[in-house]
């Protein structure tokens, strides 16, 4: 499947969160807000996406399985089997000083193996917290995305991405953004070594701009 490249908009919500995904639940994520910003703008989906609002106001994303495969190379369509079982494991809380709840970031993941199609449901609120830019967004190209092997890649550069003045991120800053404070405790050149490092290096060979390890 060829990719086509578009700027996609993500909540900065999304982009600061602590989570510690694999990089096949980030591509699935990624074409979900790829779906979800099409249908903001009023554009016409690609042809193979459909995105259904039940009478729940749940919303069921049916997409190929192939959309969240690297490149046209990558057959692992258990990775992708795998990224939907973690990401429907994964919770997000709200709480208010009236009520407490707990969402799953995706629900009823389902795959059809003989047409090859996914379909991912959303609850409302996991969708409002999709398109939440009150605290606002990241610009960043779709394609740039897929060329990564390293969710860590993705993180960074989410965060970075047309960001104009100097940032500076902590280690320990970064860690928990990552959800691998418990990782690298007593080394931090391990984390610059297994994490920064790489990151590093596909951001150099493959996004518009980089950045370097303070002091590295």
């Amino acid at each position: 499947m060829k990719l086509q490249n578009k700027d996609l908009i993500q909540s900065y919500i999304l982009t600061t969160a602590r989570y510690n995904f694999t990089a096949y639940e980030k591509r699935i994520l990624y074409r979900i807000i790829e779906v979800l910003q099409a249908q903001v703008k009023g554009l016409k989906l690609n042809y193979k996406y459909s995105i259904q609002e039940t009478i729940l106001k749940d919303r069921d994303f049916i997409l190929p399985v192939s959309c969240f495969l690297k490149d046209e190379n990558d057959k692992n369509y258990d990775e992708v089997r795998k990224a939907l079982r973690a990401l429907n494991r994964k919770t997000i809380e709200y709480e208010d000083e009236k009520i407490w709840e707990l969402f799953n970031l995706i629900e009823r993941p389902k795959f059809n193996k003989y047409q090859s199609y996914v379909t991912i449901r959303l609850a409302p609120e996991i969708f409002q917290a999709f398109l939440d830019f009150s605290k606002g967004f990241r610009k960043y190209e779709l394609e740039v995305t897929f060329k990564f092997d390293s969710v860590y890649s993705m993180r960074i550069y989410e965060l970075i991405s047309g960001k104009k003045e100097p940032i500076i991120y902590g280690i320990d800053e970064l860690k928990k953004m990552f959800g691998i404070e418990g990782k690298y405790k007593n080394r931090p050149s391990d984390f610059i070594k297994y994490v920064i490092k790489p990151a590093q290096n596909e951001l150099t060979k493959n996004a518009p701009y980089s950045f370097s390890p303070y002091n590295a």
